[in-house]
């Protein structure tokens, strides 16, 4: 085998690389294809969980916001206040995005 290898020089080497490559190339494309096709229209929820610094954000600032509404308009300040909040988080949660989850190989 090493004999016939120095007798067909690294020509032949760089050839067979560049056929083995093409062919497992080729292959690989199949299989994506393949893959593809089998998912078709399927597509992932475009959304992304809320982050875990704006909840500590939201309740960092919701501290003296709370103070300045329960001392000013009481329990409806607080209602006001805190629905607010919520509705910030609930915003930032369920807007349109890039899903930060990272993705299972299969």
């Amino acid at each position: 085998m090493l004999a016939a290898r120095k007798e067909l020089g690294d020509e032949y080497d760089r050839a067979f690389v560049e056929g083995l490559l093409e062919r497992v190339s080729s292959e690989i494309d199949e299989r994506v294809d393949a893959r593809l096709a089998e998912v078709g229209g399927r597509t992932r929820p475009r959304h992304r969980r809320g982050s875990p610094s704006m909840v500590f954000y939201s309740l960092v600032l919701g501290i003296p916001i709370s103070a300045i509404a329960g001392s000013d308009a009481h329990l409806a300040g607080l209602a006001v206040a805190w629905g607010g909040i919520a509705v910030v988080n609930i915003a930032h949660a369920w807007r349109p995005g890039e899903d930060r989850a990272p993705r299972r190989r299969s």
